[in-house]
């Protein structure tokens, strides 16, 4: 049976939606300067929607801000002003756990855009309450060829096998570190190991700046444990996969750094801890972050030193949890209004377009052909930041977010991992143990 929408949604929302965060990195903006940019963008797409005459005119509702945000309103602008009989309003709805929230009440309202972009987590969430359109129907209708997208990538886009989404902003867990501080310490390349890590945030740590630094946020704290041997949940999928050293030694890696004076936690929850530790980079407090791929071109922009990626230091292997956004539409609409949303997915996701928003933002490319492109190839020679994150995709997994008791455990993550790291008390072993019955609590 479909859960109930109210219900469903409203434990997701509670759980909240770190994973890949979309906003770029600015520690410079303001509260009154981003709520200025997103008046006078909307004022504009207001009147353009004024002047569109019999259009059929749409919503599209996006999670991204700063330059992601404005590369997102360039790309619906090229479509709009590409044909004569669709114009789509790109309208910014905060972060991903602020979409989904406004998504929540527009689905209770039947006010639903008919286009939205929603962490992947949500899409197992809105697919069970069958509140999205399977978009097989357009690929039959016009034998569009879906072989072109990244397999790995597609993989996170159906449910029960039903089609109801597009890849577009995926991205992977990376560690950024600060070039210029690795050649002053005397270091070549980015930490491989667990105790690389260790040994060299203590070579970088000193004169008021830390070696390394990361948000005490579920998604970090999956990388680890899925390169510790663990796995999110287990293999009966009615408990977590983690229970033991792969949940414990996490912990204890953060715990002992701490410890040492080598780990900078930045302040705040969620967003505003992955904000802060952006900030802590840029600004040189700290010389490594873990944080989204998402996220290269908005460091890049902001630090005043070279910036290197390498993958999430490993303990027995390299796996990371899947992150990032897809693109979905939402029931509820006319035959006309579907047709002219897929039309509008289609373009967002081209490969002219996807390799524009890999190289503006640092997600994934989501097709081959986008690798295979002379212009992508460019890039990557350009900036070969861009060639270690895609080298990456391998080692992620997909499954779990369409568990659907997946946002709920998400929660509990979060509180254990904060409980134990900021209460001295407070055991990796009890933190683990007390994720293991909670979870399976969920299962029952």
């Amino acid at each position: 049976m479909k859960r109930k929408v109210a219900g469903v949604l409203a434990a997701a929302m509670a759980a909240g939606m770190l994973a890949g965060c979309g906003s770029s990195a600015k520690p410079a903006d303001t509260t009154a300067a981003k709520a200025e940019d997103t008046k006078a963008a909307e004022g504009s797409t207001e009147a353009a929607a004024a002047d569109n005459g019999d259009k059929i005119t749409i919503e599209f509702w996006h999670c991204m801000g700063s330059s992601n945000g404005e590369l997102i309103q360039q790309i619906t602008d090229s479509f709009n002003e590409s044909q004569d009989k669709i114009f789509v309003k790109a309208v910014h709805q905060g972060s991903y756990t602020d979409a989904g929230t406004k998504m929540q009440a527009a689905l209770a309202a039947g006010e639903a855009p008919v286009l939205a972009q929603m962490e992947i987590g949500m899409l197992g969430i809105f697919a069970d309450a069958d509140q999205l359109v399977d978009l097989q129907k357009f690929v039959d209708e016009e034998n569009y060829d879906m072989s072109d997208f990244m397999p790995g990538l597609l993989d996170a886009s159906y449910y029960d096998g039903a089609l109801v989404a597009l890849p577009h902003s995926r991205s992977v867990p990376v560690l950024y570190y600060n070039k210029d501080r690795f050649k002053e310490a005397g270091l070549e390349e980015a930490p491989v190991t667990w105790d690389d890590l260790k040994a060299d945030a203590k070579a970088l740590t000193g004169n008021g700046s830390y070696g390394y630094s990361c948000p005490l946020d579920q998604w970090y704290y999956m990388s680890l444990v899925m390169n510790a041997g663990g796995t999110i949940f287990n293999e009966t999928e009615d408990g977590i996969g983690f229970a033991g050293d792969p949940g414990t030694k996490p912990l204890y890696l953060w715990k002992e750094m701490i410890a040492d004076g080598t780990m900078h936690v930045p302040s705040g929850q969620d967003y505003n801890s992955s904000e802060a530790c952006r900030n802590a980079f840029a600004g040189g407090t700290a010389a490594m972050i873990q944080q989204s791929s998402a996220q290269l071109k908005g460091l890049e922009k902001t630090c005043e030193f070279e910036v290197g990626v390498g993958a999430v230091p490993q303990d027995t292997t390299l796996s990371y949890p899947a992150g990032g956004s897809n693109l979905l539409m939402f029931k509820g609409h006319s035959e006309e209004e579907e047709k002219a949303g897929w039309e509008f997915l289609k373009y967002m996701t081209n490969t002219e377009n996807a390799v524009r928003w890999a190289n503006g933002t640092g997600y994934l490319p989501t097709r081959q052909s986008c690798i295979d492109s002379e212009e992508y190839k460019k890039m990557v020679e350009e900036d070969p930041n861009l060639q270690i994150i895609v080298d990456q995709v391998q080692y992620s997994t997909y499954k779990t977010p369409f568990i659907p008791q997946y946002q709920e455990a998400k929660e509990i993550f979060a509180n254990e991992i904060q409980k134990c790291i900021l209460e001295d008390n407070y055991t990796p072993e009890q933190a683990v143990s007390s994720m293991e019955e909670r979870v399976a609590k969920l299962f029952k």
